[in-house]
């Protein structure tokens, strides 16, 4: 009777085995233990298998033997190999961690100022996030925090679902989703935003012992930090606070105290020129160790009355006109991407600074002999200083200064320890003014001057650095014959290409 059982009846008993077989063990996998229907699958699977070897040997034999089983165990060591090689690099992947940042801005990447708080943590630094599993941005919030935990052994985070662990919530006093809270020892700071720069400002608030006092001079219709015009200081004062600096204002004539009010004066285009009592003062103010960040603009005469002078410096009344490297063609605008070796400049390789509607800051000769004097940015060998810059039409006259021009430029005393100021003059007061910091910020080194000029006139050299970069919305705008290019190329063009294809060798192979 057996005999009369054909081929085609073993190998049908063959694959319902194997399909037994196979469905035993994914429901096994699935379910995490043995079933009875479990068990009864595997037990005919088995028999099936087994009365296929019993019945066909010799056929068995043959097919596991046979040219197509060898090929078919090749392709099955292949298989087995990459799984076991992926299965080696997620592991290692998940012990040594390592990503590439491939967006052209490298705007996914920790940037070099977090890089550097992060490395210099003495204490430990605790994040508690309290955001629940479903808020909008927790993923966003752990692949943030993972980046700054993996670069610093000296921070930790744990999430918190305020809506399960509510006494954690009401200890911090969080009542809402999405906070964290960074904490050192018993200082705390609060951050409702997921952002690297608002991380970064945590970061330094709780760990900065003493917060380095920015003051703006007032008096003589200078840029206000407390003003949201367009020609304010609004934003680069905010920018301060995020890097824990307190700011104030102040009037040389109206304060008994100023020395102990201020770590670096901020003087940002005084239209009114300074008082001879008000020139002493400053000077009494570098040699107490207040530092001095002087930015003017042009439209008359040296504001401080040569004060500037006794320390290697001279204003003119001009206006650098730049044809060759202006911004969007406005002359009066000059752009900067290479600047002198210094502490300000050392990390602004790459980044194009613009320093609008300038007056040229030169050095004098000699230099004085207590004080060191350097240029730090200059204008273009195209450039020039306009005198009659109140005309309408302006042109390069033989007695006007051809460039480069000086744009920015540093003084330091020359005896280390001497307890004096330092001294940063820009030709620029719209350096860093709202209109531009607000429409072109992100694609410019502006900010990364002002902070880096701050941080070393305030000797807070370990925060001059490259800061944390603003995510740019990138958009692609066509016009109506490249939409409907795109659009009939996808849905017409495309497919009639493949039938034309297809058609061509059909009538080659016919």
């Amino acid at each position: 009777m057996l005999e009369r059982i054909s081929d085609r009846h073993i190998r049908y008993a063959a694959l319902l085995g194997a399909l037994c077989l196979v469905v035993a063990l994914a429901g096994w996998l699935v379910a995490g233990q043995l079933a009875l229907w479990i068990e009864i699958l595997g037990v005919i699977g088995l028999l099936l298998l087994a009365l296929t070897v019993a019945l066909r040997p010799a056929q068995v034999r043959r097919i596991l033997t046979g040219r197509q089983a060898r090929y078919g165990g090749n392709a099955a060591v292949m298989s087995i190999a990459f799984v076991v090689i992926l299965g080696l690099a997620n592991f290692l992947g998940s012990r040594h961690h390592q990503r590439w940042d491939v967006t052209e801005a490298k705007e996914f990447s920790l940037s070099e100022q977090t890089l550097q708080i992060l490395e210099g943590l003495e204490e430990p630094v605790n994040v508690k996030l309290f955001f629940t599993p479903a808020h909008y941005n927790r993923q966003s919030a752990e692949d943030l925090i993972k980046e700054y935990d993996i670069r610093s052994p000296k921070l930790s985070y744990e999430f918190v679902d305020p809506d399960v662990d509510r006494r954690v919530a009401i200890e911090y006093q969080v009542a809402r989703d999405g906070t964290a809270i960074f904490e050192r020892g018993d200082r705390r700071e609060v951050v409702f935003t997921v952002g690297e720069q608002e991380f970064t400002s945590a970061v330094l608030k709780v760990t900065g012992d003493e917060k380095r006092r920015v003051a703006f001079l007032t008096g003589h219709q200078e840029r206000s930090p407390d003003s949201y015009e367009e020609t304010g200081y609004s934003a680069i004062k905010q920018v301060l606070e995020q890097e824990n600096y307190s700011v104030s204002t102040v009037n040389l004539m109206a304060s008994e105290t100023v020395t102990q009010s201020m770590d670096v004066l901020v003087i940002a285009g005084p239209r009114q020129p300074l008082l001879a009592e008000e020139t002493s003062e400053l000077a009494r103010l570098v040699d107490e160790g207040v530092s001095l960040f002087i930015l003017l603009e042009p439209g008359g005469p040296d504001p401080f009355g040569g004060f500037l002078a006794a320390y290697g410096i001279q204003v003119a009344d001009d206006l650098i006109i730049d044809p060759a490297r202006a911004f969007f063609g406005d002359v009066t605008s000059p752009l900067v991407d290479q600047f002198s070796f210094h502490q300000i400049t050392k990390d602004l390789t790459g980044l194009t600074t613009i320093f609008p509607v300038a007056r040229s800051v030169t050095l004098v000769e000699p230099p004085p002999e207590e004080w060191a004097a350097q240029t730090l940015a200059s204008s273009s060998e195209s450039s020039w200083a306009e005198t009659g810059y109140r005309e309408r039409d302006v042109r390069q006259d033989p007695e006007e200064a051809a460039g480069p021009l000086g744009l920015l430029a540093v003084v330091e005393p020359l005896a280390a320890g001497t307890g004096r100021g330092r001294i940063v003059v820009v030709g620029s007061a719209a350096l860093v003014e709202d209109q531009l910091l607000n429409s072109v910020r992100g694609n410019l080194g502006n900010v990364d001057l002002f902070m880096n000029a701050v941080a070393w006139l305030a000797e807070e050299e370990s925060l001059i650095s490259i800061r944390p970069k603003m995510l740019q919305a990138r958009e692609v705008y066509l016009t109506p014959p490249q939409a409907r290019g795109i659009i009939y190329s996808n849905i017409l063009f495309v497919p009639l290409l493949v039938l034309a294809a297809g058609a061509i060798i059909w009538w080659q192979r016919r």
